[in-house]
């Protein structure tokens, strides 16, 4: 069997939802420089990588689809908090007492060119990417389950893929801080 025929079968359209946010975790972990290879994803963890001591959790978002559109989709991440999480290692549910955001900081992530390609979503250049403390998510927008660029523009500014790796160091010593 070709295990990378498999692999480009199922992960061979990046402008697919499915697809473009798994993307988005690797190139969030490839900045990181936390991919491993020999250790594969695990689906449905409390967060997507694990970074230094950092719990990081990567959304994404496209403004263009798979389908057929009329015009380009309107830009949300859900940010809903949950009230109890599953951890892979252990394979075991954590109950909270409170519903809360399991991971440390997060990595919002947008692929921008319409109409979205492979070629395109495929080059780090054409993303853009907003870090964000969860205490600075908790703080501004409570129990809010989802956001759009205009409330992410206002809680901090943009970064290139490049930037992810020292806009992420910044949140969690800001947080180790306090």
């Amino acid at each position: 069997m070709d295990i990378d025929r498999f692999r480009r079968w199922v992960l061979g359209d990046l402008v697919d939802n499915r697809n473009r946010g798994l993307f988005a975790e690797w190139l969030v972990g490839e900045a990181l420089g936390v991919i491993d290879a020999r250790t594969p994803r695990r689906e449905w963890d409390a967060y997507d990588l694990m970074y230094r001591e950092t719990k990081i959790e990567v959304k994404a978002s496209g403004r263009s689809q798979s389908w057929s559109q009329d015009q380009p989709s309107k830009i949300r991440f859900g940010i809903d908090q949950n009230v109890s999480s599953w951890t892979a290692a252990s394979g075991e549910w954590i109950p909270h007492s409170q519903p809360l955001r399991f991971a440390d900081v997060y990595v919002f992530c947008l692929p921008e060119p319409v109409p979205a390609s492979n070629a395109n979503v495929a080059d780090p250049e054409y993303w853009t990417f907003w870090v964000v403390a969860t205490d600075v998510l908790d703080h501004e927008l409570g129990s809010q389950k989802s956001l759009g660029i205009r409330t992410l523009n206002r809680l901090t500014s943009s970064v290139t893929w490049t930037g992810i790796r020292a806009r992420v160091d910044a949140c969690a010593e800001t947080r180790r801080a306090n």
